[in-house]
């Protein structure tokens, strides 16, 4: 009989410790079950946050390009168009003292620019929230960093080049062409003035001034006006969803 119960309760101890093991197992499953699912929600909670962050990012750079697409307007109106017609009369074999008397803004057309840079916040907001992720992969991002990259490059490099072009044309009036102060005065009576306006070398000047405006800023201008359009769509189309 005490065999038996020495049997008997040798197979309940293994039971027991069997069903000890599996509750333990079923216990760590329970576990990583839990820690998975509490990872994913966590994943999915920054996921979401992320894009919340990016749709707020996108709606500065949306303001961005509306302030933007403003002043590009504005110089192409006032600055580029408004004096186009001025460059092609004072370009032109007929020009005369008659011609500028009628049309004093020949005098200044090689003299003044007043450059504009593209905003800024949006574009910045955009480039951390990629570097903070170390990648590129959304599309939009990319074709809007893309974008502003190489035409904020071109319109630096052309609004230098104007701007330099207009130092060296004031530089050589200031140590070769006294006048140069009656002209800045409204003063226009000395014959010395336009003897030199007359001249092949003014064109020369006016003729390179012309090309950097109208070769150079006035294409980059309206390319980056439709751009900035197109990516404008994108954008709405986005902040829709």
């Amino acid at each position: 009989m005490s065999i038996f119960n020495k049997k008997r309760m040798g197979f309940l101890s293994k039971k027991k410790l069997s069903s000890y093991l599996l509750y333990g197992i079923g216990e760590i499953i329970l576990v990583v079950i839990g820690i998975l699912i509490a990872v994913t929600i966590n994943n999915k909670k920054q996921e979401r946050d992320a894009q919340n962050q990016l749709r707020s990012y996108l709606q500065v750079y949306k303001q961005d390009l509306i302030q933007d697409t403003t002043i590009i307007h504005a110089v192409l109106e006032t600055y580029v168009e408004k004096r186009k017609e001025y460059f092609k009369l004072f370009l032109s074999d007929t020009v005369t003292a008659k011609t500028y008397a009628e049309t004093p803004q020949g005098y200044g057309l090689i003299l003044s620019y007043t450059p504009f840079q593209l905003q800024q916040k949006g574009i910045n907001l955009l480039e951390k929230y990629v570097n903070d992720r170390d990648s590129e992969q959304d599309t939009l991002i990319s074709t809007i960093l893309t974008s502003y990259r190489t035409f904020d490059n071109l319109l630096t490099a052309t609004n230098n080049r104007i701007g330099d072009d207009i130092d060296n044309n004031m530089l050589y009036f200031k140590e070769n062409e006294p006048w140069i102060a009656d002209i800045l005065m409204g003063k226009l009576d000395n014959p010395e003035i336009m003897r030199y306006y007359l001249s092949d070398a003014y064109r020369a000047r006016l003729a390179i001034h012309s090309t950097l405006i109208y070769g150079n800023l006035e294409p980059q201008l309206k390319a980056l006006k439709e751009t900035d359009k197109e990516i404008l769509e994108l954008i709405n189309e986005r902040l829709k969803k």
